[in-house]
């Protein structure tokens, strides 16, 4: 127990690190730029966020779901073919990016062409920080993180002392520190990524990844491209609002990301629990993580107007105004994260793959007219809506498969897992 205490504590240390070294990294660049550039800023944010989460739901998932009980070895292999799949897709945003920055020039223009080189050892360092949580060392996850925050904030001054506060050059300072951390994560875990093993990598978790990438395009996939959607359907000012709010909600993500980071891999260790351990474990991170989230965006909707302008600048104004609809969202979220990560830890992607198949186009129809008529105001309650109406269908799966509902998937999808490596065996051979 007391092991899996430390666990936990490092897991929320590592979480407050990275969340609360991305809000102050905003925070900076807010006071430093105008309301513009920083809605450039929020554009390349966003786009590093999307490629985070395309790596985690096809390779740093995977490895938690699949390789958590490996030994050491076979867990450095399993990560340095998962980090070589990264690595492979971190590149093919990289030019995206660089394509992209070339024609769209102005301040989001720069802000890609600074994002393009350091994209793919961002998307590698954090899927460092998904192996360190899987193989049962957070506070190597930590320590990374602290190397990133340190020369992140450590770039960033030396370059406002400097008179150096273009945006992208800013948001450079933001992505060398990324790559110098991902260098360490790689010496530490004494796993360097293999870009020949990507293939092998996507044959071996086809069945798993499907879903789980299906999953990130049909639901936090949506929520991103309408955010992409804001700046078109509103205006930049509605983006830099979006992601101011998501600034003051650093803390609520430390909060998810560390319940989820600790959950999915011990779940997964303990393929032998009963229902009423699975349902225990689910409503205790349910309604430890709705409570807690609850009383922070009270004191979200608290903050004086002075306080908001020392934070934000001239981006409070617009940020205000989204508070409220934003918190609903994150409290809702908070509720369902316990099922959400009992069915990853059980391997159940395909059942939240099926939930977000609903989500996504409710999300959309809601958030595209709800952005054209009322900007940031429309979009932000439209995705708080969505949240609401698809709570339900979590706990419903949730429950079924805490009862062995759903075991015959289970079976099936270890069943390719072991089939697709005894063939690669065979072949070796």
């Amino acid at each position: 127990m007391r092991k899996l205490a430390t666990r936990a504590s490092w897991n929320l240390i590592d979480q407050g690190i990275y969340s609360l070294a991305n809000m102050f990294l905003s925070i900076v660049v807010a006071r430093h730029v105008g309301d513009e550039s920083f809605g450039a800023f929020a554009i390349g944010f966003l786009i590093y966020g999307i490629g985070v989460a395309v790596a985690k739901s096809a390779s740093g998932q995977p490895l938690q779901i699949h390789h958590s009980a490996d030994s050491i070895e076979q867990f450095r292999e399993a990560t340095a073919r998962a980090n070589g799949a990264t690595l492979a897709m971190g590149l093919l945003g990289s030019a995206i990016c660089l394509l992209a920055g070339l024609g769209i020039g102005g301040a989001v223009g720069h802000v890609l062409l600074a994002l393009a080189p350091c994209l793919p050892a961002l998307m590698v360092q954090d899927n460092f920080r998904m192996a360190f949580f899987a193989n049962g060392q957070p506070h190597l996850a930590a320590l990374i993180d602290v190397i990133k925050a340190v020369l992140q904030f450590g770039f960033l001054f030396a370059l406002v002392a400097l008179g150096w506060t273009e945006v992208g050059i800013l948001t450079l300072s933001w992505g060398v520190a990324g790559v110098l951390s991902a260098i360490v994560g790689a010496l530490l875990l004494r796993s360097w990524p293999r870009l020949s093993a990507t293939g092998d990598w996507f044959r071996d978790k086809r069945d798993l990844v499907k879903y789980l990438f299906g999953m990130y395009v049909l639901g936090l996939g949506a929520a991103q491209l309408g955010q992409l959607l804001i700046p078109v359907l509103g205006s930049t000012r509605d983006s830099g609002s979006i992601r101011g709010v998501d600034t003051l909600r650093g803390p609520l993500n430390v909060l998810g990301q560390a319940a989820l980071a600790f959950a999915v891999p011990e779940i997964s260790r303990r393929a032998e629990m009963g229902p009423k351990a699975r349902m225990r474990g689910m409503w205790a991170l349910s309604i430890g993580t709705g409570l807690l989230s609850a009383f922070y965006v009270t004191v979200l909707l608290l903050i004086p107007h002075d306080v908001g302008l020392a934070l934000l600048n001239e981006t409070w104004d617009g940020t205000r105004e989204v508070i409220l609809p934003m918190g609903v969202l994150s409290v809702v979220a908070s509720f369902t994260s316990g099922a959400g990560a009992l069915l990853l830890g059980m391997g159940l992607a395909r059942r939240t793959f099926r939930i977000n198949v609903l989500k996504a186009p409710l999300l959309l129809a809601m958030l595209i007219p709800g952005t054209y008529f009322w900007g940031a105001f429309g979009a932000a309650w439209s995705m708080a809506l969505a949240e609401i109406i698809i709570m339900p269908f979590w706990y419903w799966a949730a429950i079924r498969g805490a009862y062995g509902h759903y075991d015959h998937e289970i079976e099936r999808d270890h069943a390719s897992e072991t089939s697709a490596e005894k063939a690669k065996e065979d072949n070796a051979s």
